[in-house]
C-alpha cells in the first residue's frame, strides 16, 4: 500500500472524528460546571475581586479568563525592528516566558478577539448614559449636545474586545495527588446530599492544580504587561466570563445586568424532586449559560435570533502577517470573531507521523513532508512546537446576510498571508461553539503545527488600549474604528495636566472646548469650577453654550468676561479673602508674582537682582498690609461707595452712631456691621475700600526697614540703586496698567462657577515688552478666574485669619471647591513665549496645584513654546501637528514611538474630507504606564457650531445669533452645514459676488430659507 495514501487515510479518518462528533443536546457542548471559591490568599492577592475568577469544567480543568484592552502603545510592526517598542521583541518576551510551561502538556492558551460595529452605538450610549443622569441632576440643558454624540459617532464606532483564556488541565499534578483526591471526592459524595443539576466546588477543588494554574496566570500576565511596555489587562470574575458567553449565544436578549449564579450568591428557586437537592444550591454553569434553542441549515447556525456562519483555517499562514492585517482586510461593517487556541505537545502529535515519514522520506512526493516535520522536530529542540486551532465566524440578522459575511470573511482571512480555509462541518453547532468564549475546551477540528513565535504573532497583540473602558467620559476611536474611552481628572493619573499645541485652523480650540463641555456634562449635582483664561474669544462660544442650556435665574453660574485695561474693569492687584486684613499664603504668592513680573527689564526678559528683587517685594507686602490693615487702617468716607451707603441708610446702622464716630470709623468697621446685618454684597464693597493700592504700596519703598537693609543695593550692570529702580518700575505699572491700580469695581457673583476672561483687548503686541504685558494678564486672568481654586489646602489658615462670623460663607465655599476636580485653562499662550519667568510662574502653580484636585491645560501653537520644565511635568498630550524637529522631545521625554510620530506626520491635516474627524496623537501617562494613539475626535455639527472658533464661522454665527438668539442660530448653522464649518462657501461667494458683505447675506438667506419653520 503507498505510504503516503496511508498518511492522508489517516489525518482523514482524524479530521473526521473530530469535525463530525455530535453531542446529543446543545448544552452539552459547554464545559463549564461552577467554580473554585476564593480563599483567603486570594483576597490579600487581588483585593478588587469579590467573586471567583477559577472556573472548572466537567473534565477538571481550571479556567480564568483575562480581558485585554489593547496595547498601551502603538508597536512597530516591522519584522526588521526589534528593540524596545516594537511588536518583535514584545512576541519574543512572551514567547521566552511561556517556553518552559509549553514544553509540556497542561496549559493551554485561548485568545478571542471579537468585533461588532452594530453595538458601537452601545457603546457610545454606555459612555454618556452617566452624563445624561448628571445632566438631570443638574439642570443643565444640554441633552441635545449629548444625544448628537451618539448619531455623530456611531458610524464611525466598533465594539471590539479581546480576551485570554486560561486553562490548567489535571496532568499538571502527580498521579499520588489526583488520586487522592479522588478519594476525598468519594468519600464526600457519600455523605453529599444529592444534587445531580447543581454546582459541586468540593468535587473539583484541588489544592495543587491551583497552585500551578495561578502561577501559570502570573506568568502570562508577567509576560504580556511587559513592564508596562506591553498589553493592559484585567483578571475577570466568573460572573463577567458568564455574561460574556451568555451575551455571544445569545447577543440581542441577554439583559446587560445578567450573570450567571454561583455557589455563593444562589438562592433556592423550585420545586425539591424526590431526594435530588438541586433547587438549594446555584444550577450547573452549562445549564444557566447554554440555555438557547439551537438549530442548524447546512453549515449555518441560529440563535438567539441570528444567522452564524464559520469559517476553520486549515492550512497557516505561508507569509506570517500580523492580526492588524486582518482587520484592516475585514470590512468595517461585517461583525466577526475568531478564536486561536494554543496548546503544547505539538511534536508529540506528529510523533506517529514523523515515524512513518522516516521510513518513507525516500519517496519523492513524500520528501516534502519529511523535510518540513524534520525542520519542526529540528526547531523543536530550541522553541516548543506547538498544537494551535483557528476558528471564526461572522452573523447576520438574516440567513442571507450572514451567508454573505461569511464569504467576505473567509476571502480575508485566506487573503491574510495566504491561508487555507473551510466552511464544511458535520457537526456546525461544534463549530460555532469553538468560536465562543471560554466556553469548551475543546478546540477547532484543523490542528496547525506553529513554533511558539509563530504562533503568538498572529495573536492581536497591537491593538488600541485604554485603561479607562468603560470609565471614560470622552469617546474617541482609531482609525480602524475601534472604540478609545477618555476619563478626564480621572484617578488613573497621578497629576492633571494637560499640553494641547497646535496650529491654527485645526480644531485646537474646539477640542479644548469640547473637553470642558464634558467636565460640565459629567459633573453630578452642580456645574464644575472652570476658570478659562483665552486670547480671541474661542472661549466664549462655550460660555454661551453653558448659559443657553441654564435657566433664567442661574445664568450667573456662568459667565464670559472680555478685559480691558481701563478703571471700569478695575480689579485690585492687593484684594485679599472677604472678611479677612491680610493675605493668605497663595494671595501673597500672586501679589508676589505680579509685582515681580513688573520689575522684569524689558530689554532682557528677566527680573533685574532676582533675589534681592523678591525679598523686596515680599517685605513690601507685609508692610503694606500691616500699615493698612493694623496701624492706620483706611477711615470710612460717606458718598464713596453709593451701595454702602444706601445699606447703611437702610438697615438703621448709620443712626446707630454719631457724626463723631463716623468721621474715625474705618471701613473695616464698616464692612463688618454690614455683613452682621445681611448686607453681604455692600459688604464686600466696603471690604475693597479698606484694601491698599498699587502705588500707596510702591511709596512704602522708602520705608526704614527696606532703607536699612538693601538701601545700597544696585541693579545688575548699572549704579542704579535697586530700590530706585523697583519704585520707578511699580509706578510704570500703575501708570500701564489701571485695571490692576484702583480699588476693585469690577465683581463676579459668588455662585459663579464657569468663568472665560478673554484677553484680547489688553494682551501686548509681539515685541519683548509686549509678550510680557501678556504674560502679566493671563496670570491676572488666572486670578480672577481660579484664584481661589486652591483654598482647600488652606482651610486652617484661612480660619485662623477670619473672624468667626466670616467662617460661614468662608467654609461654605471651600466645601465646595474641596469636593470637585477644578480646571485652569489657558489658550494661546504663545503670546507669552519668550518670556521665562511667566512660564516658571505657570510651572510653579502647575506643580503645587497637583495636590489640590486641579486640572490644568497649557495651549499654544508650537510645542517649543513650552518650556522643558513644563514638557517633563505634563502628563497629558493632545497633539494635533507638530514639526519633525519635535520628534526628539516627544520620542525621549513621553516615550512616544518614534515611527508613530513619523506616520502622524503623514496623515493629513484637520477634519478628514469623511467626516471622520480631526486625527490626534493622544499621549496619557497613567499610573500603570504611557498611552500613546493616533486617534480621531469627532464632533457634531451643533457641537462644532457652538465651539467653532474660525473668524469667518465665527462671524457668521454672531450675526445670526443677533437676529434669532444663539440657540435657534445654531440649530440653523448645524441644519445647513453639518461639517461645522461656512468658510469654503463665504470664501466662494466672497469671490464670485460684488459684495460688501458676504456673510450678512448668507445670514439673510439663511433666515429666509426657514420660512415659516423659523
Amino acid at each position: 500500500m503507498n505510504i503516503n495514501r496511508l498518511i492522508f487515510t489517516i489525518e482523514d479518518c482524524l479530521n473526521t472524528l473530530s469535525r463530525f462528533s455530535v453531542a446529543s443536546s446543545f448544552v452539552e457542548y459547554c464545559d463549564l460546571r461552577t467554580v473554585i471559591g476564593l480563599d483567603r490568599q486570594d483576597r490579600e492577592r487581588r483585593p478588587w475581586l469579590n467573586s471567583p475568577y477559577i472556573a472548572a469544567t466537567k473534565r477538571g480543568e481550571y479556567l480564568s479568563v483575562f480581558e485585554v484592552s489593547g496595547a498601551f502603545r502603538e508597536m512597530d510592526e516591522a519584522s526588521d525592528q526589534t528593540g524596545p517598542g516594537s511588536l518583535e521583541s514584545l512576541i519574543t518576551s512572551m514567547s521566552d516566558s511561556l517556553n518552559t510551561a509549553y514544553k509540556n502538556s497542561g496549559h493551554k492558551i485561548s485568545c478571542v478577539f471579537e468585533r461588532d460595529p452594530e453595538m458601537g452605538k452601545e457603546e457610545i450610549e454606555d459612555m454618556v448614559a452617566p452624563q445624561k443622569r448628571s445632566l438631570a441632576n443638574t439642570g443643565i440643558q444640554l441633552q441635545d449636545v449629548v444625544d448628537e454624540k451618539v448619531t455623530t459617532l456611531s458610524p464611525w464606532l466598533v465594539r471590539e474586545r479581546c480576551w485570554l483564556a486560561i486553562w490548567s488541565g489535571p496532568d499538571l499534578i502527580s498521579n499520588s495527588d489526583r488520586t487522592a483526591h479522588d478519594e476525598l471526592v468519594r468519600r464526600l459524595a457519600e455523605r453529599v446530599p444529592k444534587a445531580r443539576f447543581a454546582q459541586s466546588p468540593w468535587q473539583w477543588t484541588l489544592s495543587a492544580l491551583k497552585i500551578r494554574h495561578e502561577a501559570f496566570l502570573d506568568n502570562v500576565e508577567q509576560a504580556l504587561r511587559h513592564s508596562s511596555d506591553g498589553l493592559i489587562l484585567r483578571l475577570l470574575d466568573i460572573h463577567e466570563v458568564g455574561r460574556e458567553i451568555r451575551r455571544q449565544t445569545e447577543r440581542y436578549s441577554t439583559p446587560r445586568n445578567w450573570q450567571p449564579h454561583l455557589p455563593e450568591d444562589a438562592q433556592p428557586a423550585g420545586y425539591r424532586w424526590t431526594d435530588d437537592e438541586s433547587v438549594l444550591h446555584a444550577p450547573s454553569l452549562h445549564l444557566q449559560l447554554f440555555n438557547t434553542q439551537v438549530t442548524t441549515q447546512g453549515n449555518l447556525v441560529q440563535a438567539g435570533g441570528l444567522w452564524h456562519g464559520m469559517v476553520s483555517i486549515t492550512l497557516p499562514p505561508q507569509n506570517l502577517q500580523t492580526f492588524n492585517e486582518l482587520v484592516r482586510a475585514v470590512p468595517r461593517a461585517v461583525p466577526w470573531r475568531i478564536r486561536m487556541d494554543l496548546m503544547p505537545g505539538g511534536m508529540k502529535a506528529l510523533n506517529l507521523k514523523k515515524t512513518l515519514l522516516t521510513y518513507s522520506s525516500f519517496i519523492s512526493a513524500v520528501r516534502p513532508m519529511y523535510e518540513s516535520v524534520m525542520t519542526l522536530a529540528a526547531t523543536d529542540e530550541k522553541e516548543p512546537v506547538c498544537i494551535m486551532t483557528i476558528m471564526a465566524s461572522t452573523w447576520g440578522k438574516t440567513r442571507e446576510i450572514c451567508a454573505r459575511n461569511q464569504a467576505i470573511l473567509k476571502s480575508a482571512i485566506e487573503g491574510w498571508g495566504v491561508c487555507g480555509t473551510t466552511t464544511t462541518f458535520g457537526d456546525p453547532r461544534r463549530a460555532w461553539v469553538n468560536t465562543i468564549l471560554a466556553a469548551s475546551g475543546g478546540s477547532g477540528p484543523v490542528p496547525l503545527y506553529p513554533p511558539l513565535s509563530h504562533a503568538i504573532s498572529l495573536f492581536p497583540l497591537n491593538r488600541a488600549g485604554s485603561v479607562w473602558r468603560g470609565k471614560g467620559n470622552l469617546m474617541l476611536h482609531t482609525e480602524d474604528g475601534s472604540a478609545f474611552e477618555v476619563g478626564l481628572a480621572s484617578s488613573q493619573q497621578n497629576k492633571h495636566t494637560e499640553l494641547a499645541p497646535g496650529d491654527p485652523g485645526l480644531g485646537k480650540s474646539v477640542l479644548i472646548n469640547t473637553l470642558s463641555e464634558i467636565q460640565i456634562s459629567s459633573a453630578q449635582k452642580n456645574l464644575p469650577f472652570i476658570a478659562y483664561i483665552d486670547k480671541g474669544y474661542s472661549a466664549q462660544g462655550l460660555v454661551q453654550l453653558i448659559r443657553d442650556s441654564l435657566p433664567q435665574e442661574r445664568k450667573d453660574e456662568a459667565v464670559g468676561i472680555i478685559l480691558s485695561n481701563d478703571p471700569d474693569y478695575t480689579r485690585n492687584l492687593f484684594d485679599v479673602m472677604y472678611g479677612a486684613k491680610k493675605p493668605i499664603t497663595p494671595e501673597k504668592n500672586f501679589m508676589s508674582s505680579v509685582l515681580c513680573a513688573l520689575c522684569v527689564d524689558t530689554g532682557t526678559g528677566q527680573p533685574c537682582n532676582p533675589g534681592d528683587t523678591r525679598q523686596i517685594i515680599n517685605q513690601l507686602i507685609e508692610l503694606a498690609f500691616k500699615e493698612y490693615g493694623e496701624n492706620n487702617p483706611r477711615l470710612y468716607r460717606a458718598s464713596t461707595e453709593e451701595l454702602v451707603d444706601s445699606a447703611l441708610q437702610d438697615s438703621g446702622l448709620y443712626e446707630k452712631h454719631d457724626a463723631a464716630w463716623w468721621a474715625r470709623s474705618t471701613w473695616f468697621e464698616v464692612r463688618d456691621m454690614l455683613h452682621n446685618a445681611g448686607y453681604i454684597m455692600a459688604a464686600q464693597r466696603a471690604h475693597y475700600q479698606a484694601m491698599p493700592q498699587l502705588p500707596e504700596v510702591s511709596s512704602m519703598l522708602g520705608h526704614t526697614s527696606l532703607r536699612d537693609v538693601f538701601g545700597t543695593v544696585q541693579r545688575d550692570g548699572s549704579n542704579e540703586l535697586l530700590l530706585d529702580y523697583i519704585r520707578r518700575a511699580l509706578e510704570q505699572g500703575h501708570n500701564d496698567y489701571p485695571m490692576i491700580s484702583g480699588y476693585t469695581r469690577f465683581m463676579i457673583n459668588p455662585e459663579t462657577r464657569v468663568i472665560a476672561v478673554d484677553l484680547n483687548n489688553v494682551a501686548g503686541d509681539k515685541t519683548l515688552a509686549g509678550r510680557l504685558k501678556t504674560g502679566i494678564m493671563y496670570l491676572l486672568a488666572g486670578q480672577i478666574a481660579g484664584g481661589d481654586f486652591t483654598l482647600p489646602q488652606y482651610r486652617d489658615e484661612v480660619l485662623k485669619q477670619l473672624p468667626r462670623e466670616y467662617h460661614e460663607i468662608a467654609l461654605k465655599r471651600i466645601n465646595q471647591l474641596d469636593q470637585e476636580v477644578k480646571t485652569k485653562v489657558y489658550d494661546e499662550l504663545h503670546n507669552a513665549r519668550g518670556i521665562d519667568f511667566i512660564w516658571e510662574n505657570l510651572d510653579t502653580q502647575e506643580r503645587e496645584q497637583r495636590k489640590f484636585a486641579i486640572r490644568t491645560v497649557l495651549s499654544t501653537q508650537y510645542l517649543r513654546d513650552y518650556p522643558e520644565s513644563v514638557l517633563k511635568s505634563a502628563n497629558t498630550l493632545w497633539l494635533l501637528r507638530y514639526k519633525p524637529e519635535d520628534i526628539p522631545v516627544l520620542r525621549d521625554n513621553f516615550n512616544v514611538p518614534e515611527f508613530m510620530l513619523k506616520r502622524f506626520l503623514k496623515m493629513p491635516e484637520g477634519p478628514a474630507p469623511d467626516g471622520s474627524g480631526v486625527p490626534v496623537l493622544g499621549v496619557f501617562r497613567v499610573k500603570s504606564g504611557t498611552l500613546a494613539r493616533i486617534l480621531k475626535f469627532t464632533v457634531g455639527p451643533l457641537e462644532l457650531w457652538a465651539l467653532n472658533s474660525s473668524p469667518k464661522d465665527s462671524a457668521l454665527r454672531k450675526t445670526l445669533t443677533n437676529k434669532l438668539g444663539s440657540v435657534r442660530a445654531r440649530k440653523i448653522l448645524a441644519e445647513n452645514f453639518p461639517r461645522g464649518s461656512a468658510t469654503s462657501l463665504i470664501e466662494h461667494r466672497a469671490g464670485q459676488h460684488n459684495s460688501d458683505n458676504v456673510i450678512e447675506e448668507l445670514a439673510s438667506e439663511l433666515i429666509r430659507k426657514q420660512g415659516y419653520n423659523l
